[in-house]
């Protein structure tokens, strides 16, 4: 089973190439909508610092729809609590642009304010 669905998984990504840089074409959609550096993966942390606040955001994006975990202490040192955004090949360009919508409106401002 396991390794039927590996195999099958290689054969999808060596007929689709792009099926793999679309992910981080997708990351990258989203930080440069926010003027952030380029991502290097799929995976996009966004530094909140504050606990609360970080999962106060969490909590706020996911009303919205959007699954984005919340890193916090003791798994990332204090003062660095963070949002974890991954991007898929799968995620749609328009929900990725009203996230980065989100974050700049209702928590950017509340970091700023902190």
């Amino acid at each position: 089973g396991t390794a039927a669905a590996a195999i099958a998984a290689l054969d999808v990504i060596r007929a689709n190439p792009d099926y793999c840089r679309r992910p981080v074409e997708k990351a990258r959609a989203f930080t440069r909508a926010l003027n952030l550096p380029d991502p290097e993966s799929p995976i996009v942390p966004l530094i909140l610092g504050d606990a609360e606040l970080t999962l106060a955001a969490s909590a706020l994006l996911e009303a919205e729809g959007y699954l984005v975990t919340g890193i916090r202490p003791p798994t990332v040192p204090a003062g660095t609590a963070r949002l974890r955004f991954t991007f898929t090949a799968e995620h749609d360009d328009a929900d990725i642009s009203r996230l980065a919508d989100l974050v700049r409106e209702r928590i950017i401002p509340r970091k700023a304010a902190e």
